[in-house]
C-alpha cells in the first residue's frame, strides 16, 4: 500500500478543490512525508486535509443537501501488506472517534479476512453480509449490457437479429439470470461461453440453448481456481467433505469432521472464495456458489485430480 495515501490524497483534491492547498502546504512544509509511513500519510494528506476543508461553508452546505462525501475502498482483502492493511483501519477509525461528525464516510467491500474482520468488530462500523442480498437484477442488468455491446460488434447476431427479431429474448434471458443463480463470476464465465468460444463450429445462438441446461466452460474456471489450493495440507478431504455431505457445515464443524483445526480449514478455503461461499460467522455453513461446482468435483474426467469420489462417504466414517 505504498501509494494508497497519495492516492486517496490526489482523488481527494480532485473531487473537493479546497481541500488541495492543505494537501500542497503538508508536502511543502514536511519534506519528508511522502517517504514516511502510512499513518502520518493518512494524517496530514488525507483525513486533515478533508476536515479543514469540510469546514468551509459552501462544503458543509453541499454535503447537508446531498449527504456525507463516500470514498469507496473495493477488495481490501487483496492488499498482501496486512500491516499497512491494519494501519489504515486503525487511523480510519481513530480518525471517525475523534471527528464523529465530520461529512466523509467509507464503503470497504472485503472477503473474510481475519486480520480485517476482527478489526473492524467495532460500533463505529456497519459490517454486511452480501451473502444476504439478492444479486438476481443486478446479474439481468450485467447480461443486458453484455449482450447490447456483443450486437454491435458482432456480425453473426447482427445479421440473425435482422433476419429472426431480438436476441436473446426475453424468456432466455430470464432463464439464464436463474440459471446463474446469484454468481458474477458465473455470470460472466458463461456470457464468454456464449459469444466467444475456442472452437468455430457454433453461433451464440446455437450455445445459448445449451447453456441454460448445463455448465460448459467452467471446467477450466474450477481447475484453476481449485489449484490456488490443492498444494496445503487436508486440500483434498476439505474439497471433498464440502462437496459430498448431505448438510452443509460450518468452518468448525468441517474441521472437527476431518480431525483438523479450524485455521487450517480456512488456510484453504481462503484462495478458493470466487467458487465456495465462505461464511462471515462461525454459525453459518459453507456453500458452493453453484451446484455445478459439485457436478465437477464428482465427475473424474472432468476434474481429475480434484475429483471428490462419492465412495468418499465411507471415508467420512473413520473421522467420525
Amino acid at each position: 500500500m505504498t501509494k494508497f495515501a497519495t492516492t486517496l490524497a490526489c482523488q481527494l483534491a480532485a473531487a473537493i478543490p479546497g481541500a488541495a492547498p492543505f494537501i500542497e502546504n503538508a508536502v511543502k512544509t514536511e519534506p519528508g512525508l511522502l517517504q514516511s509511513g502510512l499513518a502520518a500519510q493518512l494524517r496530514r494528506l488525507v483525513f486533515e486535509p478533508f476536515k479543514a476543508a469540510a469546514k468551509r461553508g459552501h462544503l458543509l452546505a453541499a454535503t447537508l443537501l446531498k449527504g456525507p462525501f463516500l470514498v469507496v475502498i473495493d477488495g481490501l482483502d487483496e492488499c498482501e501488506d496486512r500491516q499497512d492493511v491494519a494501519t489504515f483501519i486503525d487511523e480510519m477509525l481513530d480518525f471517525f472517534k475523534k471527528n464523529p461528525l465530520v461529512p466523509l464516510r467509507f464503503l470497504i467491500t472485503s472477503r473474510v479476512e481475519q486480520h480485517i474482520q476482527s478489526r473492524l468488530m467495532n460500533k463505529q462500523v456497519r459490517l454486511e453480509n452480501l451473502i444476504n442480498y439478492s444479486s438476481h437484477d443486478d446479474i439481468l442488468t450485467f447480461l443486458r449490457t453484455c449482450f447490447d455491446t456483443e450486437r454491435l460488434r458482432n456480425p453473426i447476431i447482427k445479421a440473425f437479429i435482422e433476419s429472426s427479431g431480438e436476441w436473446p429474448v426475453k424468456a432466455d434471458l430470464d432463464t439464464l439470470v436463474d440459471h446463474i443463480d446469484g454468481s458474477f463470476i458465473f455470470a460472466s464465465a458463461l456470457f464468454r461461453y456464449i459469444v466467444d468460444p475456442v472452437e468455430e463450429l457454433s453461433t451464440p445462438m446455437d450455445r445459448l440453448p445449451h447453456t441454460l441446461n448445463m455448465n460448459p466452460g467452467l471446467d477450466t474456471l474450477y481447475a484453476q481456481t481449485l489449484s490456488r489450493s490443492k498444494d496445503l495440507p487436508h486440500f483434498s478431504d476439505i474439497i471433498s467433505a464440502i462437496a459430498m455431505l448431505f448438510k452443509p457445515l460450518p468452518i468448525t464443524g468441517i474441521a472437527e469432521l476431518l480431525g483438523i483445526e479450524p485455521f487450517e480449514v480456512i488456510r484453504v478455503l481462503v484462495n478458493l472464495q470466487a467458487i465456495i461461499h465462505i461464511p462471515g460467522t462461525d454459525e453459518l455453513p459453507v456453500t458452493l456458489c453453484h451446484t455445478s461446482l459439485r457436478d465437477f468435483l464428482t465427475d473424474e474426467h472432468r476434474s481429475g485430480p480434484f475429483v471428490a469420489p462419492r465412495s468418499y462417504h465411507l471415508h467420512f466414517r473413520f473421522f467420525v
